[in-house]
């Protein structure tokens, strides 16, 4: 019973891996469908991340554990968020805009690390 409760405690996220996988593969399909296959391959690695990060969050709130310490991986997240970002855009935005959302995108990842490093040091 120990060896299957440290099981399910250790490394907790790494259950849900399968869903980038699956995401891009979702991704894949639906853009051959639309004729956007860069797009769709974004979107769904995007979407892929961000079900990463969210339901091991989703799932220890709906159970009630305050065993796990770990939080949420932002940084999952962050890449998700940016992965949709890009492929809608890819689609919708101007070119003249990408270099100032990359620069942008760019920025807030240092400062992110910068406030995760000082945090951590603390």
């Amino acid at each position: 019973m120990t060896g299957e409760d440290q099981g399910d405690h250790n490394g907790h996220q790494g259950h849900y891996g399968f869903l980038i996988p699956a995401g891009v593969l979702i991704g894949l399909g639906v853009g051959l469908l639309v004729n956007q296959v860069g797009s769709g391959i974004l979107i769904g690695l995007g979407l892929g991340f961000l079900a990463t990060g969210f339901i091991p969050l989703v799932k220890k709130s709906h159970e009630g554990d305050e065993g796990h310490s770990k939080g949420t991986n932002v940084t999952l997240l962050l890449l998700g968020a940016f992965m949709i970002f890009l492929g809608i855009g890819i689609i919708w935005s101007p070119i003249s805009l990408w270099p100032y959302a990359i620069a942008g995108f760019l920025i807030l990842m240092g400062i992110w690390f910068l406030v995760r490093g000082f945090y951590k040091v603390s």
